[in-house]
């Protein structure tokens, strides 16, 4: 006949009691139950049970602590444990993280459940409670023996036979024995609460990990410090699944090359076994150091762990086994560990351990490595999402921050992809600045393509950086042509004095730049124009659904075009309007030189032109009376003016041709005039 399981039940209901024993005992097991869990726990010291039912609510020692108490801190941690309760709201997130085989909430709809739990437990094969206990049972009565000063230890078969001096040795022998169970329970509670505090320690850890999930070689770095501390190995790996297959070693740099590449092969495989890939994988290796000390003068036989860890270490016979590679015997355990993300499922890689110390990976070291897995696990797979993000926005950045200026590709990075493209789109006021380079289309005629192009990158290069310099953006290239913005996308206090400083700095810049192959039609050499006006327009994102550009359009942008085409006709480097000159400061010279009607535009501009260096004051006031006269119609007295001024600057296009109107104007008289000049032209 086979011995009976038996099923410990510490229940203080007694009916609820009496009810889980009537159908344990139906069903052939042998069910001892206890009021409370201290009773329970002492009685689990000196007899091990097959499985153990608890209460969550139990006097002394309630249910949870008996679980943590049994399996965190005793020899008999795989013992089955079900952790119940009548009450469905106790199992909250506190009480559902124990280390219970099973919690069960029990009611009448549900009681079959509980029994159900004991079947599947028991037909598990968790424990063979007598063998597996065996060789401690008799390792603590060969102790206790040894320890006996010669008393013998004989059986009672009767009351009244039974001599003084016998009975004296028996209570002697039951005291030792009680005093020794007490001492083991004492030894079991404190090693729960000694590995409680580590869980504690180890998870104040792992939430310091957070800070560095951003960087995932700090990240990787701070995770081996703290395996390292719980375990001392002597080589780690941990490979992470991403789309090539990222791995961080540890310790390997101080292994012979043989032991370290059969080392890695061992990791690789078990890798590999779990990611379950159709295609080869690809390895991206990263070395850390300073982590492992070398233990290579240590003798594997003088580093074995302590007798009661090396007891846990028997429970890891299907997981743990020795390395030991051909021709060397340095590694004597090995354990991996598979992380996946708890909440969604999700394979993040394997964590691989060696060491030299026979017996290292036991119960306690597995564990409390198991414990932090979970988080570790988010942790590591967010990590590498963000490096791949990350990755991927750089990729990005590089490849379109030639064409788009960097605030917008932040914008576009950061933006709700799903958000309509109206969104984008508002009304500022924003300086335009337009360059061209003069006599472009004569100079492409006598020069190749290649030079051509070759030329108008390094143009554009030094224009852009200097662009970039006063905080401008540069909104498209047009053949020769630029367009900058300043104000967006980001503005500031003095946009237009930054577009100014900008220009002239532009202008003073042609002669540093290098022609290369370049050839220029005789008469001719590198020169520009520039226009710059200040108004309202739309910016943002501009086009189709398929292809959009961050760009600006309305009547300002026309109008800084205009202006850069009437530089010609006055002779002028830089124009700038009245709304451009209202923000200068007197640090800027600029000077009024005439009062336009632009092609498509009834309103007069007044436009200014801007010098790097100041103009002869006499020039400027002798201009200045010659434009009131003209302004005001009487063009005759605007006249000699004109010609003065000519003769201080003989060159001077914007004199020569103020002079040149008002002679005409002077005999053909305009029937209306209100100072501004209509320009039939671009």
């Amino acid at each position: 006949m086979s011995k009976k399981q038996r099923i410990y039940v510490a229940e203080q209901s007694r009916i609820l009691s009496k009810l889980i024993s009537k159908e344990l005992c139906a069903r052939e097991y042998d069910v001892q139950i206890f009021a409370d869990g201290l009773s329970a726990l002492r009685q689990i010291v000196s007899e091990t049970p097959d499985l153990i039912i608890a209460d969550r609510c139990l006097p002394k020692i309630d249910g949870m602590q008996l679980c943590e108490i049994l399996k965190d801190g005793s020899s008999k941690s795989s013992v089955p444990f079900v952790l119940i309760s009548t009450d469905e709201k106790i199992f909250d997130f506190w009480n559902t993280a124990t280390s219970a085989n099973k919690t069960l909430s029990i009611s009448t709809e549900n009681f079959e459940s509980l029994f159900d739990a004991v079947t599947e437990l028991l037909a598990g094969d968790y424990i063979d409670a007598d063998s597996f206990f065996e060789d401690e049972q008799v390792a603590v009565s060969e102790k206790e023996t040894e320890s006996g000063s010669g008393i013998e230890n004989e059986p009672v078969h009767g009351k009244s036979s039974v001599s003084k001096s016998k009975t004296s040795s028996s209570k002697k022998l039951s005291n030792a024995v009680s005093t020794s169970d007490e001492e083991k329970m004492t030894s079991w509670i404190v090693s729960a609460m000694d590995r409680t505090s580590s869980f504690l320690q180890m998870t104040n850890n792992v939430i310091k990990l957070y800070s560095h999930v951003k960087d995932t070689d700090v990240l990787v770095e701070k995770l081996f410090s703290i395996i390292y501390d719980a375990c001392n190995y002597d080589a780690i790996t941990l490979i992470l699944d991403s789309q090539n297959a990222i791995v961080y070693r540890a310790g390997t740099d101080v292994l012979d090359p043989g032991l370290s590449d059969e080392f890695w092969n061992i990791c690789k495989t078990s890798y590999e076994h779990q990611a379950k890939k159709n295609h080869t994988i690809t390895y991206e290796l990263k070395e850390i150091s300073g982590i492992v000390l070398n233990n290579a003068a240590v003798s594997s036989s003088d580093t074995e762990v302590s007798s009661d860890e090396a007891l846990d270490a028997e429970e890891l016979t299907e997981n743990c086994s020795e390395l030991q590679p051909e021709g060397c015997n340095k590694l004597k355990s090995y354990y991996d560990f598979v992380l996946c993300a708890e909440n969604e499922n999700e394979f993040v890689g394997t964590l691989h351990l060696a060491s030299s110390k026979k017996k290292l990976f036991t119960y306690k070291v597995q564990s409390s490595i198991e414990y932090i897995l979970p988080p570790l696990a988010h942790m590591l797979q967010q990590s590498v999402r963000y490096s791949a993000v990350t990755l991927m926005e750089s990729k990005l950045r590089s490849a379109f921050l030639k064409f788009v200026p960097p605030q917008v590709i932040d914008d576009m990075l950061s933006s709700n992809t799903n958000r309509q493209q109206t969104n984008n789109n508002e009304k500022r006021n924003v300086v335009i600045l337009m360059s061209d380079i003069r006599n472009f289309t004569s100079i492409s005629e006598v020069n190749t393509p290649e030079d051509v192009v070759n030329f108008l990158n390094t143009y554009f290069t030094a224009m852009v950086n200097i662009v970039k310099k006063y905080g401008g953006t540069v909104d498209k290239f047009m053949g020769d042509a630029l367009m900058v913005l300043f104000g967006a996308p980001i503005s500031y206090m003095d946009n237009a004095k930054r577009a100014v400083c900008a220009a002239i700095e532009m202008y003073s810049q042609l002669k540093q730049i290098q022609y290369g192959q370049l050839k220029f039609p005789e008469g001719t050499k590198l020169d520009i124009g520039i226009g710059i006006h200040y108004g309202d327009v739309i910016v943002g994102n501009i086009g189709s659904e398929d292809k959009t550009d961050y760009t600006v359009i309305g009547d300002t942008v026309n109008l800084a075009s205009r202006l850069e085409g009437l530089t010609k006709l006055y002779g002028a480097k830089i124009l700038i309007s009245q709304t451009v000159k209202n923000e200068l400061d007197s640090s800027v010279n600029f000077m009024l030189l005439d009062s336009v009607k632009v092609m498509g535009k009834k309103e007069s501009v007044q436009i200014y032109r801007v010098d790097e260096k100041p103009l002869p004051e006499e020039y400027i006031q002798i201009y200045e009376k010659g434009f009131k006269a003209y302004s005001e119609g009487t063009f005759s007295l605007a006249v000699p003016y004109f010609e003065k001024a000519l003769t201080i600057m003989p060159e001077d296009r914007a004199a020569r041709l103020m002079l040149d109107r008002c002679a005409n104007f002077a005999v053909n008289k305009p029937e209306t005039w209100d100072g501004a000049i209509a320009l039939t032209s671009k």
